[in-house]
């Protein structure tokens, strides 16, 4: 499910290496290692429970200000749409909102990935919040040209990656690697999909009573608000890595270690390129509701689907399965939307298709696996860098997922696109499936 620029998904991957400065390092290193390689072990037979991730106070406040956060972010995703579409009467500019949320992803992944290791988290947490608060507030200013409204989102998105990166890196500190880390990481997914399910129709009410620029000031407040929570409500933390050279040379030598790393890169490149293909219904909705004769809003129902299944795939996946299945499911669910979605070739009803959608969402169940698998598969040194990027690396492919899926509609109907999108998912799995992390074997 994409996302607009201000909304903050879930977290997902990255990491930086630091050298050994001595054997002695080298070998404490590797020792740390084996003793959470060890610990991880013991911990795949057993499931985590809400109570168990919720009693963590940090969690808490990290769950919170998500919540309050994304509250803000789903009414002004409207609200800003609605804003430059008053301003120009122009349907191409207000998509360009859409358009300019995912692109910041690829810029600021690239160039402010180090941020993850290089700089405290909490500093990084907080400042990232208020900068976004001031940065939309500055959209409220009556008269501020499109120009300026279309730049200050650009500014907000590049914001974001840093945000994410950092709330990954410290994740695993909050909760410890294995069941209570995935739990809680589904639980923040849950949190992003409800909101979709729910949020642009209230946003859509909640514009009945505040006009445009009343609903940026509330997602102002809410980044406020969400900077107060982490900064009263986890704990200061050195950053992990000291600073070598510049900020972007940094993070782009990070980004090549990264993909050096062989194992590491699969589950990346699987963990986008997935989630890219499974976004075409989505992509298509509007013009597959027309197809079948329904009024275009009916797309609204058709956008249900896939989070209604994905929050079902996080409660069966990361409460009820133990660490050791969720790794086994991690194929067999890439590839259950590959049925589902092949069937609109028979062009279902309205009914039908929200239930396949909803079949194909239940697919994401693999995203449970997938990551703890990462966490076990990066080096240490890279674990900071590879949640990073993958969280950044997961929305600017769904985005240009939703883009390409987009023109592909232009050229085939969506009895056909769909289909080949799912065709293109199926692909995907099979040749980038996960290798199980030698440390664990």
């Amino acid at each position: 499910m994409t996302f607009p620029a201000f909304i903050r998904p879930v977290p997902n991957t990255w990491f930086p290496i630091v050298a050994p400065r001595s054997v002695d390092a080298m070998t404490s290193s590797t020792a740390q290692e084996q003793d959470e390689a060890a610990q991880h072990r013991g911990s795949q037979g057993r499931r985590a429970r809400y109570r168990d991730v919720l009693s963590a106070a940090e969690f808490r406040a990290i769950f919170a200000a998500n919540i309050v956060s994304m509250l803000g972010n789903v009414v002004a995703a409207v609200a800003l749409t609605v804003l430059v579409y008053q301003q120009t009467r122009s349907p191409s500019l207000a998509a360009s909102v859409m358009a300019l949320s995912f692109l910041p992803y690829l810029i600021g992944g690239a160039l402010l990935g180090a941020a993850a290791d290089r700089l405290p988290a909490r500093r990084v947490l907080v400042a990232c919040d208020l900068a976004s608060a001031a940065l939309i507030g500055c959209m409220i200013i009556p008269g501020m040209p499109l120009p300026a409204l279309l730049a200050l989102l650009s500014a907000t998105g590049l914001l974001s990656p840093v945000y994410q990166g950092a709330r990954s890196a410290v994740l695993p500190e909050v909760l410890p690697p294995g069941p209570r880390y995935v739990l809680g990481r589904a639980l923040m997914r849950m949190v992003a999909q409800s909101a979709q399910i729910v949020g642009y129709g209230a946003g859509g009410l909640l514009l009945a009573i505040l006009s445009p620029r009343g609903a940026l000031l509330a997602d102002a407040l809410s980044f406020a608000a969400s900077g107060l929570v982490l900064r009263f409500g986890i704990t200061a933390r050195p950053a992990s890595a000291t600073r070598r050279g510049s900020m972007a040379r940094d993070s782009l030598t990070g980004i090549w270690k990264v993909f050096a790393h062989r194992p590491t890169r699969r589950i990346l490149l699987f963990s986008w390129l997935v989630p890219a293909c499974i976004v075409a219904p989505e992509a298509l909705a509007a013009p597959y509701a027309t197809h079948i004769g329904q009024p275009a809003r009916a797309a609204g129902f058709l956008l249900m689907g896939i989070p209604l299944g994905t929050v079902a795939a996080d409660v069966l996946a990361a409460r009820l399965l133990p660490s050791r299945l969720q790794r086994r499911i991690i194929i067999p669910a890439a590839l259950l939307p590959a049925a589902p979605l092949a069937a609109f070739a028979t062009s279902p009803g309205l009914a039908l298709a929200v239930g396949l959608l909803v079949i194909a969402g239940l697919g994401n169940a693999w995203t449970a696996g997938i990551d703890g698998l990462l966490i076990d598969t990066a080096p240490a040194s890279l674990r900071n860098r590879a949640l990073a990027l993958a969280g950044a690396g997961i929305m600017f492919t769904q985005g240009a997922g939703f883009a390409l899926w987009g023109i592909v509609g232009q050229y085939l109907p969506p009895t056909a696109a769909i289909p080949l999108a799912a065709a293109a998912g199926a692909l995907a799995t099979t040749i980038l499936r996960p290798q199980r992390p030698l440390r664990l074997s």
